[in-house]
């Protein structure tokens, strides 16, 4: 389902169903990995930090069982959260807040997380020691950065200049940090066990026509069963081509 601007209303993916776009194979690829780091562990709490539509939220409570809390600061983003969880008749508490001073109290989840967030915020130490605060001792903290770096996205900036397709989007700020960087804040924010990995080497193509978005859907998905075979972080490229990456840290 797309909105009256060709935006996809819903990320999520249904049980039993396949990613069909591209934006939906992402998001379901970044919730595998979260989903193989916390499998076992007997979770039942988790925070999104700057939740937007709230997939991945979506995807922890569906498929996880997670009882989750979706923190934005943009009323906008926070509706569509609402409606996205209405949507698939899934239950969470939503909450407008700053990512730095979320309101909620000392250790009462198991998982904090995020999606393409701390590279839009200059001091993001702050959010890691808001993050830090609220999980759990034992719990873990996953957060994917997409800072300002050249990466496989450059093909869709030459598909756009070749075939000039209409519309752009708002430029956000953005930092270039390198992930040693954010996984140095992040130790100094207290998490241990810290490590990252550069990730998704799939570009995403915008706009094209519905079909073509499932065609690219159906051969991202073939190629990432291959590399499920081989590679324990099937996403996990070199640092040229990553979109971004993870960092993951966990409080004692």
């Amino acid at each position: 389902m797309r909105t009256s601007r060709g935006d996809e209303f819903s990320l999520f993916v249904s049980k039993g169903a396949k990613p069909r776009t591209q934006r939906q194979f992402n998001l379901y690829s970044y919730w595998q990995f979260i989903h193989d780091l916390i499998k076992d562990k007997n979770y039942e709490t988790g925070a999104e930090f700057g939740c937007g539509r709230g997939t991945i939220s979506l995807f922890l409570n569906q498929y996880d069982g997670l009882k989750m809390k979706l923190i934005d600061n943009a009323p906008d983003g926070i509706q569509l959260a609402k409606d996205n969880f209405k949507k698939f008749f899934a239950e969470g508490e939503f909450i407008m807040a700053d990512a730095a001073a979320t309101g909620l109290p000392d250790n009462s989840v198991d998982l904090v997380v995020s999606i393409g967030l701390l590279e839009h915020i200059p001091d993001y130490t702050t959010v890691l020691k808001e993050k830090y605060r609220i999980l759990r001792p034992g719990g873990i903290m996953i957060s994917l950065n997409i800072p300002k770096k050249t990466s496989v996205q450059i093909l869709n900036s030459w598909y756009q200049k070749l075939f000039k397709p209409q519309g752009v989007r708002k430029d956000y700020y953005r930092n270039s940090d390198m992930p040693e960087q954010y996984m140095e804040a992040t130790k100094q924010a207290g998490f241990v066990e810290c490590f990252y990995y550069n990730a998704n080497p799939f570009p995403i193509f915008t706009p094209i026509p519905l079909w073509l978005e499932k065609t690219l859907a159906l051969v991202y998905r073939g190629v990432m069963s291959i590399r499920r075979l081989y590679k324990q972080y099937p996403m996990k490229t070199f640092y040229g081509l990553s979109q971004g990456h993870f960092v993951v840290g966990y409080k004692k």
